[in-house]
């Protein structure tokens, strides 16, 4: 089979209908109630239609007196419990000066036996206080009584600071003349005035906050004694309603319950609500064996919008995501905001590359970096979290759209110092300015040559270098000339080999940063395990396994993706054209660890 050629158009990814289509979603009215009256009714006599009209009237007003007299007493509550918050803020205002007048008094006294510049600095912090809170009396109690009461009372505090400072003065040159005067004919009779003036405005500020407070319980215990009166009389006239109120109150209930694990700003489910369902969905892995995946999602670039066009931007940014995610699943009870900039799905049912799919979808609506983990069998809901983050902190470091997890991520940042990802990815980029298709089509590539590796039982370190190839066993195409790369029509003989040549060149790019197992396996990319593939016609396990690999994701990804000549054949028949190639052009192993990841089930053998 000669599998598609890539072209440069972004792929348009085949999605399982489960994830691509949604539900449709009926609303029902639960508190729908109409009162019709019969051909019976009707007839009665006037003393039946008399009692419903007049229960139909009683409960009309009983409705209005519930639906205005909490209005009414939750007005006139909260004015008398902010009267007497502020009552008692004064109080306490007037507290907290009275005793700055006791300490900066005591400081002046200690000034006479110590007279030094620390006693002088806590007087003046003193003093300070004693100052802002008089201020804060005035902004607590606008009162004209007041107002003129405290301006007093600060005229006084500064005359005492002018007075103090004239003490310390004569302390310090031992004028005891000066200092007898000073203590005893102006800062004596200032304290007296200070001293009783902010009692007295405290008691009474006391005796307000007291009233106010036994007031407002006056009016609660009022309030309660009309609510059960009303409530006595509504029972009797709404015994006909009971069950439409019990559905009222369940509803209220529901609503209550979804709002306390409901994102207000994005109307998706919250983190409570998400480790609760992931730990209820692995349970359900467990028992079914089910698999299970989750996709985390980073917002791209929401700091620079927020710094930029503001936070009201930004939270628009984030609604913009929660819309792309309901557009792009089956429904939001499986969505949440777990974060500030941070989503997540839970995909039940869905293996790895399911959900690869599904993020590759949102990503073409939505600027976001995703990462993924999957579960098989009941696992440790912070381990699959924790794989899922290390995915997304993997897909960003290497400015990818996407990443699944591998056991290649488990590698610690310290051993990361002389990491070529970087650099490949760099060099993805540099297609990608050519190509726009290219780079999209290597990065889901990529994952798949990690996934199929994980599948083989590489090690992390064999599933990192293979994921790195998969990511640049394009980059040749870079030296193919555009007429060529873009041309929308089949490809002649000439110009079919102009482009085999491209495994050539990226093997010399990928060697020439000093990628040197990496640029092997790029060039026997598209060699077949039969031997009729190029550009060396090696056959069977003379070709690296890392590229039969490759060529396998390849192939596959070819084959579900959309080109601008055709529309893509889908998973169905690329599975069907793997296994009828395996032996020939694909290796039989790979293709059976493809199946098997795209299936719970394993695919049996392939024979040659």
């Amino acid at each position: 089979m000669r599998h598609f050629p890539e072209r440069q158009q972004p792929p348009r990814i085949h999605i399982d209908p489960a994830y691509s289509t949604g539900r449709p979603i009926t609303y029902t009215n639960e508190f729908k109630c109409a009162t019709r009256m019969t051909d019976e009714s009707a007839m009665a006599g006037s003393k039946d239609r008399w009692v419903v009209r007049a229960s139909m009237a009683g409960l009309l007003i009983v409705l209005c007196a519930l639906a205005g007299f909490p209005f009414l007493t939750q007005h006139r509550v909260a004015a008398e419990s902010m009267r007497a918050d502020t009552a008692i803020r004064l109080s306490d205002a007037y507290q907290d000066a009275r005793t700055m007048v006791t300490e900066a008094k005591s400081l002046e006294r200690r000034y006479h036996f110590e007279g030094s510049e620390a006693v002088r600095t806590a007087h003046r912090a003193a003093t300070r206080r004693l100052g802002a809170d008089l201020r804060q009396v005035t902004w607590l109690d606008r009162s004209a009584a007041t107002r003129k009461t405290v301006d007093r009372l600060l005229f006084l505090q500064a005359r005492y600071v002018a007075v103090a400072n004239g003490l310390f003065s004569a302390i310090d040159v031992g004028d005891d003349i000066g200092i007898q005067r000073l203590d005893h004919e102006e800062i004596d009779p200032i304290f007296g005035v200070l001293e009783y003036t902010i009692h007295q405005q405290a008691r009474a500020a006391s005796s307000r906050a007291l009233e106010h407070s036994a007031s407002l319980r006056r009016h609660e215990a009022r309030a309660r004694s009309l609510i059960t009166f009303v409530f006595l009389v509504g029972v009797l006239l709404l015994a006909g309603f009971a069950f439409i109120i019990f559905r009222a109150r369940r509803a209220e209930v529901a609503r209550l319950a979804r709002i306390a694990i409901t994102d207000p700003l994005t109307g998706l489910r919250n983190h409570r609500a998400f480790q609760e369902d992931l730990a209820r969905e692995l349970q359900r892995v467990g028992r079914t064996g089910d698999p299970l995946s989750l996709v985390l999602l980073d917002v791209d670039g929401l700091k620079q919008v927020n710094d930029r066009l503001g936070h009201q931007a930004g939270d628009e940014r984030l609604q913009a995501v929660a819309h792309a995610i309901r557009a792009t699943h089956r429904g939001t009870d499986a969505a949440y905001r777990v974060g500030g900039d941070e989503f997540a799905v839970i995909l039940a049912g869905a293996r790895a590359l399911g959900a690869l799919e599904y993020a590759q979808r949102l990503r073409a609506d939505i600027p976001v970096t995703s990462g993924i983990a999957e579960a098989t069998e009941l696992r440790s809901r912070d381990e699959l979290i924790r794989e899922a983050g290390l995915a997304l902190v993997g897909a960003k470091r290497i400015h990818q759209d996407v990443a699944v997890y591998g056991p290649d991520m488990e590698v610690a940042e310290t051993e990361h110092e002389h990491d070529e990802r970087p650099l490949a990815s760099a060099l993805a980029m540099a297609v990608d300015a050519k190509d726009s298709y290219t780079r999209s089509h290597c990065q889901t590539v990529s994952q798949l040559c990690a996934v199929i590796a994980d599948e083989l039982g590489l090690d992390g370190d064999a599933v990192g270098r293979v994921r790195l190839a998969g990511l640049l066993h394009d980059v040749g195409k870079i030296g193919v000339p555009d007429a060529i790369l873009n041309k929308p029509a089949a490809l002649t003989d000439g110009e079919y080999e102009l482009m085999k040549r491209h495994s050539l060149l990226g093997s010399d790019i990928v060697e020439a940063a000093e990628m040197h197992e990496e640029a092997r396996w790029v060039r026997h990319h598209h060699e077949r395990y039969d031997g009729s593939g190029y550009p060396d016609g090696i056959a069977g396990e003379d070709i690296p396994l890392e590229s039969r690999i490759i060529l396998v994701a390849d192939a596959f990804e070819a084959m579900t993706s959309d080109r601008p000549y055709r529309k893509a054949p889908g998973h169905e028949f690329a599975i069907s054209e793997l296994r009828r190639h395996a032996g020939g052009q694909f290796d039989p192993r790979v293709v059976d660890a493809l199946c098997r990841a795209l299936d719970r089930e394993a695919v049996g053998a392939y024979a040659p």
